[in-house]
């Protein structure tokens, strides 16, 4: 089981490897968490918008492992763009996961999901919802906070007035879409990257390119795909229901060559995410 860790700045530490939960229902993820535990997992990634903070909590304390061995995200709604909205969410999401405190808050996106990437960037709503963030933050509420979805200058707006600086900026990031300029910037401000989707939500599975380099190793297209990534300095939450993949997810004790490294980096751009691609993230647009 990989089990390695990062320090944030707050002095918390982060398993690299964690279980996402998107799109999975309350019963789905509660049995997730209880699997994943079991596996060896303690890194566990919600949302507000997945819908299934009850179920998350319901796995956490029926999984036989202490509250304080895990490391839980949730994320503030991306519509939630007042200091009241976000205190209030925070204590919903405290309620629903029947915790005392969350180990890393994260805004979900800078702007409402129906206005993912147009023009209204939301900078002075988010400078809010940073304040109601630090003010959860310092009453121990929350362990450490962070970002979702920003760009460079989302990110530069916070840094421009925040009392406590951004930990995390999670994104998306995988194997023929890696944002390295995003990546670096983040790095060089001691912003920690995660990658959501680090499997490009399964999409690049059959790319015969990558699945040639993933051969090399003896490893599938999904170990590789999460190694590249880790090597790359981020934490990975790739997200499944499946206890096998679960497993195969955390058997990652194998280093791709710096040549392989470089190969991957510049694969082909991925084109389509199939029966996902209607999502913001991926490129489509709600209604």
């Amino acid at each position: 089981m990989f089990n390695e860790t990062y320090k944030l700045s707050s002095y918390t530490e982060i398993p690299i490897l964690g279980l996402g939960t998107w799109l999975l229902d309350d019963a789905q993820a509660a049995q997730a968490v209880r699997d994943a535990v079991s596996i060896g997992y303690r890194h566990i990634d919600t949302a507000q918008a997945y819908m299934n903070e009850t179920g998350v909590g319901e796995g956490i304390r029926s999984c036989g492992v202490a509250r304080e061995e895990l490391f839980i995200t949730t994320k503030v709604a991306a519509e939630a763009k007042t200091y009241d909205a976000v205190t209030q969410s925070i204590d919903e999401s405290l309620a629903k996961m029947g915790l005392d405190y969350i180990d890393l808050l994260i805004i979900h996106s800078p702007q409402p999901w129906k206005e993912f990437r147009e023009e209204n960037r939301y900078f002075e709503e988010n400078k809010e919802v940073w304040k109601a963030m630090e003010d959860a933050y310092k009453t121990g509420k929350v362990k450490a906070i962070g970002l979702s979805n920003f760009l460079q200058d989302d990110i530069e707006n916070i840094l421009a007035s925040c009392e406590i600086k951004p930990m995390v900026n999670q994104i998306l990031a995988h194997v023929s879409n890696t944002p390295l300029e995003l990546i670096e910037f983040c790095q060089k401000n001691g912003i920690l990257v995660e990658a959501y989707s680090p499997i490009a939500h399964g999409a690049v599975l059959d790319n015969a390119e990558i699945k040639v380099i993933a051969d090399k190793y003896g490893v599938s297209v999904a170990q590789l795909c999460l190694r590249y990534d880790i090597q790359l300095g981020l934490v990975v939450i790739p997200k499944t229901a499946n206890p096998d993949h679960m497993r195969i997810n955390a058997e990652l004790d194998f280093v791709i060559s710096d040549v392989d490294m470089e190969t991957l980096k510049n694969i082909e751009h991925i084109q389509n995410y199939g029966e996902h691609s209607f999502f913001p993230v991926f490129g489509g647009k709600l209604k």
